[in-house]
């Protein structure tokens, strides 16, 4: 109950817009502070909680139910045009345990299309959050993470929110923004559980 409470109080009072890949723009739920920031108020450690539980699969329900308010608010009655999409994980094992109930949950609650069956990951790359790396291997493994199957037919023309757990540069989200545009998508949203930062700012 706490958490559902906490979820539905943030994801209107402190979504913020966060990067703007062409005419589309990203908004974030969370500020998420790396374990490697220290000195950070509980309210940060409750919100890092949260990411990392999603990532586990352990509160999929309660982060669905918020992301389905934000799609309904945005969008209206336009929603079931919608197609909500989600980024893909490193493989398609974890892409199917991350976003497959995931992305269903949230159609079923907001009236959106699901995406999740229209794309497919090809092999396995390296996550790129939670790592340290220098820009040259992260721009690698970002290009890697293109080697998924796209739908087509299915994208052409349509609107498209996109999903992801977490954004740090905004890459992750213009790169998958780009892939979805070149078969004709409209992209005009994204929403982010989590926004990375370095400096803690009380909320």
């Amino acid at each position: 109950m706490l958490l559902e409470f906490h979820l539905r109080d943030l994801s209107f009072m402190s979504a913020e817009h966060d990067v703007k890949p062409g005419h589309s723009a990203g908004r974030s739920i969370f500020r998420y502070y790396p374990a490697r920031i220290k000195n950070i108020g509980f309210d940060a450690v409750f919100d890092r909680q949260i990411i990392y539980d999603f990532k586990d699969g352990h509160n999929h329900a309660e982060v669905a139910k918020c992301v389905a308010k934000i799609l309904v608010k945005k969008y209206g009655r336009k929603v079931g045009r919608v197609v909500f999409s989600c980024v893909s994980a490193s493989s398609q094992e974890r892409n199917e345990a991350r976003n497959k109930g995931f992305s269903e949950l949230v159609c079923r609650l907001s009236g959106a299309i699901d995406g999740y069956s229209h794309v497919r990951v090809r092999g396995e790359r390296t996550a790129v959050h939670g790592t340290k790396v220098k820009k040259e291997v992260r721009t690698k493994r970002l290009q890697e993470g293109l080697d998924i199957e796209v739908d087509a037919e299915f994208f052409k023309n349509r609107i498209v929110c996109i999903w992801d757990d977490v954004v740090t540069t905004g890459s992750s989200f213009c790169a998958y923004t780009a892939r979805l545009e070149q078969v004709g998508a409209h992209v005009t949203d994204g929403i982010f559980l989590g926004k990375t930062s370095y400096k803690y700012v009380q909320q």
